[in-house]
C-alpha cells in the first residue's frame, strides 16, 4: 500500500532515513529535546487522536524537499515548531479552521469527561484542535495545540467535545524542528556555520 503517491520502496527508504535521523538527533540532542517534542510523547498523542505515529505523519508529507515554513512556536535550545506554509494555506486547512470557528454556540458543549483527551479549545477568541495534557487546579487545564505545537493553560470552560470526524481527518499541521549546529555555552546559543 502506498502513502500519498509513494511506492512501498520509497516509503521503506524514507522510513529508514527518518529512523537514522531520529537516532542521530536523540544522541546529539537527548538532554536538550524539550519534553513536548519527544517522540514517545508525540507518538502517544498522535496515535490516540489521529491513529498514526510521528513517523507516519512525516512519511505522508514530502519532508525531504525544500519547503517554506512558518514558525509557530519557539521552544528552547534551537528547537521550534513550524508549519509547511503551502499546506497551512491550503484549502483543506482553511476549511478545517472555518469548520471549527463557524459553529452555533448552542452546538458547542463543554467537555465533561476528561478521559477524552482530544477536544477543541478556545484561545484568543478562536477554536483550535487540542489535546488535554494536564488537569490543573481551579478548573484550569493545560492543552497542546496540534497545529501550532504550542501549549496553553486555559479554563475548563474553554474546551468542547468535537465529534465531527472531518475535524480529525487531517494530521497535525505543526512539525518539530531543530536548527542544526547549535552550541550552548553559558545559556547563550551560538550558531556554527560550516
Amino acid at each position: 500500500m502506498a502513502i500519498s503517491g509513494f511506492t512501498d520502496e520509497e516509503i521503506r527508504e524514507r522510513s529508514e532515513k527518518l529512523k537514522s535521523l531520529e537516532m542521530v538527533s536523540n544522541e546529539l540532542y537527548l538532554d536538550l529535546i524539550p519534553d513536548d517534542m519527544k517522540t514517545e510523547k508525540l507518538n502517544k498523542i498522535y496515535f490516540e487522536v489521529f491513529g498514526m505515529e510521528t513517523m507516519d505523519i512525516y512519511l505522508s508529507r514530502d519532508i525531504f524537499s525544500t519547503k517554506s515554513i512558518l514558525v509557530s512556536d519557539f521552544s528552547s535550545n534551537g528547537f521550534f515548531w513550524a508549519q509547511d506554509e503551502e499546506e497551512g494555506m491550503s484549502n483543506k486547512f482553511r476549511e478545517l479552521f472555518d469548520l471549527l470557528n463557524h459553529k452555533d454556540e448552542n452546538e458547542l458543549k463543554p467537555l465533561a469527561d476528561f478521559k477524552i483527551k482530544w477536544c477543541i479549545a478556545e484561545y484568543c477568541g478562536e477554536w483550535f484542535r487540542a489535546y488535554i495534557d494536564k488537569i490543573l487546579d481551579n478548573d484550569k487545564i493545560q492543552v497542546f495545540f496540534f497545529d501550532y505545537g504550542t501549549t496553553a493553560i486555559i479554563d475548563h470552560s474553554c474546551t468542547r467535545l468535537e465529534n465531527n470526524d472531518k475535524v480529525w481527518e487531517l494530521p497535525p499541521l505543526a512539525v518539530p524542528f531543530v536548527i542544526k549546529g547549535i552550541q550552548i555555552i553559558q545559556k547563550k546559543i551560538f550558531f556554527l556555520f560550516s
